[in-house]
């Protein structure tokens, strides 16, 4: 990120990004922790998992991979931007993270897919729950997303053995690729998977607000659900919207550093473009420890496992105070 007109912002990456990553690491492995707990006891229990809840199993599994790469990013960035284990462990680090990031999104649509067919074509999602198509729809994202994020792979970053994570300063033929390799990216990998989720909630929505003679209870839940519909759309657009705009834009804007026309804008202009690319990578990152808030309330199982729970420990809790007062009165009456 660095450039002829020498308007870097070393300082502010060293900053943010240890500080937002490690942060990121710790809530997403507590988070996830928890959802593997509650999905190891549902398949010990049924010894099967349905396709909603395969499909977030593969969801939590991207996110923890995604999540168990940022120590090695906060790393890079404590050391003063300092890279010791090699350029294969750099450009793997580089390829295990956007490979999930939009794993994730595929995932996302996944689900975001069967919610429509569960209420707008109930017959159809329980044909889909019944028959082994969940895991054959996992494996076709994967080897999608695999293959559509190998390039990357292959580009390059700073020279140097010690350098890593960032963008070739200065280098108009490789910034020109990343160019080509965004806009593939921001239309398969972030347009489409985007309509698809807005087509899908805009049905939803429309259905669970639909008037209809049901009970106060059940009018309820059709109030809580549209909420969440919001609720995830809303992680979704406040995630991946900001990254993809600005990367866009960041990177036309260091095109045009590269190729010299950069030094006619401000520095300001400049610094406050690759500020804006930090923050909105930031955002992007974040969404990985966001996913077990909608584990919670899309999977039904969550909210079964965690109800039991707290009417066990209140069981528990009810049976020692009853212990106590016994144990109190055999003192008293002896």
């Amino acid at each position: 990120m660095n450039s002829s007109c020498n308007c870097t912002i070393d300082d502010f990456k060293r900053s943010v990004f240890p500080a937002v990553y490690l942060l990121i690491f710790i809530l997403g492995i507590a988070g996830h922790s928890v959802s593997i707990y509650v999905f190891f006891r549902v398949w010990k229990k049924k010894r099967s998992l349905t396709s909603v809840n395969l499909f977030m199993v593969n969801l939590l599994v991207s996110d923890l991979m995604q999540v168990c790469s940022l120590p090695f990013r906060a790393f890079y960035f404590l050391s003063n931007s300092h890279w010791p284990f090699g350029n294969v462990a750099c450009r793997l680090i580089f390829y295990v993270f956007y490979l999930n990031m939009y794993s994730s999104i595929y995932f996302l649509v996944a689900l975001n897919i069967m919610r429509y067919l569960a209420l707008v074509h109930p017959y159809r999602f329980l044909r889909l729950q019944s028959c082994c198509r969940g895991p054959l729809v996992c494996c076709l994202i994967w080897l999608f997303v695999a293959l559509a994020s190998s390039p990357l792979l292959l580009a390059s970053t700073k020279k140097g053995a010690e350098k890593c994570l960032e963008l070739t300063s200065g280098n108009a033929t490789v910034i020109r690729t990343l160019i080509i390799i965004n806009d593939a990216t921001l239309a398969v990998g972030f347009v489409l998977p985007l309509a698809i989720i807005l087509w899908c909630s805009v049905f939803v929505v429309h259905r669970l607000l639909k008037p209809s003679p049901v009970h106060r209870t059940v009018q309820t839940s059709r109030k809580k659900a549209c909420a969440l519909v919001i609720i995830s759309l809303g992680f979704y657009l406040i995630c991946f919207l900001p990254y993809h705009i600005v990367r866009t834009l960041f990177l036309h804007a260091e095109l045009d550093v590269a190729n010299n026309k950069g030094c006619e804008n401000s520095c300001e202009f400049i610094q406050g473009m690759r500020k804006a690319a930090v923050v909105s990578l930031c955002l992007g990152t974040a969404n990985s420890c966001l996913d077990p808030i909608l584990f919670f309330f899309v999977g039904e199982n969550f909210r079964t496992f965690f109800a039991k729970m707290l009417r066990r420990e209140k069981a528990d809790t009810d049976n020692r105070r009853r212990s106590q007062q016994r144990a109190e009165l055999q003192v008293l009456s002896s």
